[in-house]
């Protein structure tokens, strides 16, 4: 009986396959699609869609462009030419924005994953992969006593970097915006190849960076009495995990005149508060693209938290080897760094101000930054 039924179910099942239809392959395509004249095809297979656009960092405002749908159910378009340059963009599936599915070369971040476009050309050249010595980006986990949680942070270590000799190294503490991780500096801002590329030309002093993440307070939190937690939770876990850490496992100087911290937007934010109310710890702070606070309540809780540093100017800028401040003229806050910079000047706080004309918040600009602020660091020893 048994053996009747599987005879019978074997038939059933082959006949079965035999009267199914192949299944279709789906075509086959490239996307981003790089033309030797900086054009650039975008494609994207969704038969079913009715409506697919693409947003890229490239375009101005809040612009999308509309794909067109072929027969074979695959949308496409065609832009440029492009001004080399690594950059994001997002196709969006009827309003819903979507990763190119065709194209591993992405930006992570908390709040969404972005496709990235890599155009190379010579306004791109300074922080693309080139035929020199290369440096080593280390990631390590840690557990901090300040949110009672584990951490990461990005390590790199220069060219010839030798744990075993007594040569002691500078640090570059390297700070990323809202929403964006500790990884950010590397997959997008290119630190690491821009430190190489320097280091390869003679330009910049060998030194470590550090890449800390930046959210020591849950980002998805909806309590903004938490949120607002955050810059002083990062002043904390900074100076109580984050460079013990480094001095206990990496050759590096422990005095100020060897530490500098830079960092972009909430970065650049955090850079402040931290490196004024700390220049015994850091001599060179780098802010980039950001301001003393996002809004009047917060630039006014600055301004009253460093008053008596501001009245006494002589003693900071004694202190102080350079404090470095650079935004575009696009960017939605250069009317707040503004304000900055004349708080600065009405205290005679020395600094140096770099303003991009026609800049937006972007990072092709902070790489740009980078890139100059690097040059400027450790150019002589000191306590």
């Amino acid at each position: 009986m048994k053996r009747d039924f599987l005879r019978l179910f074997q038939i059933l099942f082959f006949a079965g396959l035999a009267q199914a239809q192949p299944v279709a392959a789906p075509p086959q395509f490239r996307s981003p699609e790089l033309h030797t004249d900086n054009r650039v095809t975008f494609r994207i297979h969704a038969p079913q869609a009715t409506e697919v656009s693409l947003r890229g960092e490239w375009m101005a405002g809040s612009d999308r462009l509309p794909l067109e749908k072929g027969d074979n159910g695959i949308w496409s378009i065609t832009v440029g030419p492009l001004k080399p340059e690594l950059m994001t963009y997002t196709l969006y599936v009827n309003g819903v924005p979507v990763v190119d599915p065709r194209n591993p070369l992405v930006k992570p971040g908390i709040r969404s994953v972005t496709s990235l476009i890599d155009l190379p050309g010579p306004e791109a050249d300074f922080h693309a992969l080139k035929p020199v010595p290369h440096g080593t980006v280390h990631m390590h986990w840690y557990f901090s006593r300040v949110t009672g949680k584990h951490r990461r942070l990005h390590v790199y270590t220069p060219p010839g970097y030798d744990p075993n000799k007594k040569v002691r190294y500078p640090v570059l503490y390297l700070l990323h915006g809202a929403g964006d991780t500790d990884s950010e500096w590397i997959t997008v801002g290119r630190a690491n190849w821009i430190l190489d590329n320097l280091l390869g030309a003679g330009k910049a002093k060998p030194m470590l960076i550090v890449m800390p993440d930046g959210h020591p307070a849950d980002p998805s939190s909806m309590d903004p009495v938490l949120r607002g937690q955050n810059t002083k939770l990062m002043e904390q876990d900074l100076l109580e995990n984050v460079i013990p850490l480094v001095e206990s496992q990496y050759r590096v100087a422990n005095n100020p005149g060897m530490r500098a911290l830079a960092g972009l937007s909430m970065g650049g934010n955090q850079t402040l508060n931290i490196g004024l109310a700390h220049p015994d710890r850091f001599a060179y702070l780098g802010v980039f693209s950001s301001s003393s606070g996002f809004t009047p309540q917060m630039q006014q809780e600055f301004a009253q938290r460093f008053e008596s540093l501001f009245q006494a100017p002589e003693k900071l800028n004694a202190q102080l080897r350079l404090l470095w401040i650079g935004c575009g003229t696009a960017d939605f806050l250069y009317q707040r760094n503004l304000e900055t910079i004349a708080l600065l000047k009405r205290h005679n706080i020395r600094h140096v101000y770099k303003e991009t004309p026609g800049a937006g918040h972007s990072w092709y600009l902070w790489r740009q930054y980078l890139a100059e602020f690097s040059q400027l660091l450790f150019r002589s020893n000191g306590s």
